[in-house]
């Protein structure tokens, strides 16, 4: 299960990128074992340097060599593993073999499922909570959604923060992404009937 997070600026601050250009600062990745382990790996750059590159290089190692990569909303996931593989031509082919490999969990959900409390929202975070009454957005500190991911990237980043509200930001971050991922490998074994051996 892959999720990421980007950022985007009207004025670009990184060489080779363009205005409102989408990129991606952070990702979390739950890998399932055949035996039904679950193994969390995530990436998170705060440096304030372009983390295009790393992001793309560690994305490719968190995500194996085979096996679905499941996501939730693959157009927006997939567009931007193509804009990376256009910005770094020697991860190209690593990159899109990964797109090949990506299941989208949103149309499942779609043809599948549907409780009153989603609200006619196929959100993930509509959908979870009502297939998975224990997991909830508004339990997490702080980071609960998209925007407030990017804002709290933006701060973090931000010169005059300090190193304690940076080190807050980046526990908050980190515990939405693995959420965004978590929630996914709940509603795939949800929906395939697996147990999970968490």
């Amino acid at each position: 299960m892959r999720h990421l997070e980007t950022v985007q600026f009207a004025v670009p601050i990184w060489k080779g990128t363009r205005p409102y250009q989408q990129i991606p600062f952070q990702f979390s990745v739950h890998r399932l074992s055949r035996t039904g382990k679950i193994k969390h790996q995530p990436f998170l750059d705060l440096t304030g340097s372009d983390p295009s590159r790393a992001f793309a290089e560690a994305l490719i190692a968190a995500c194996g060599e085979r096996g679905p990569i499941f996501v939730y909303n693959a157009a927006f996931e997939t567009a931007r593993i193509r804009e990376l593989s256009d910005r770094f031509p020697r991860l190209a082919s690593a990159l899109l073999t990964l797109n090949e490999r990506v299941v989208d969990l949103l149309p499942v959900a779609r043809d599948h499922y549907y409780h009153p409390s989603q609200q006619g929202s196929w959100s993930i975070k509509a959908v979870l909570p009502a297939l998975c009454p224990d997991l909830h957005y508004g339990d997490l500190d702080g980071v609960q959604d998209g925007g407030m991911a990017m804002q709290a990237y933006l701060e973090a980043i931000a010169p005059q923060t300090s190193l304690a509200r940076k080190r807050e930001i980046e526990r908050q971050l980190l515990a939405y992404c693995a959420l965004d991922t978590y929630a996914m490998v709940r509603l795939w074994a949800a929906f395939s009937g697996t147990n999970l051996k968490v």
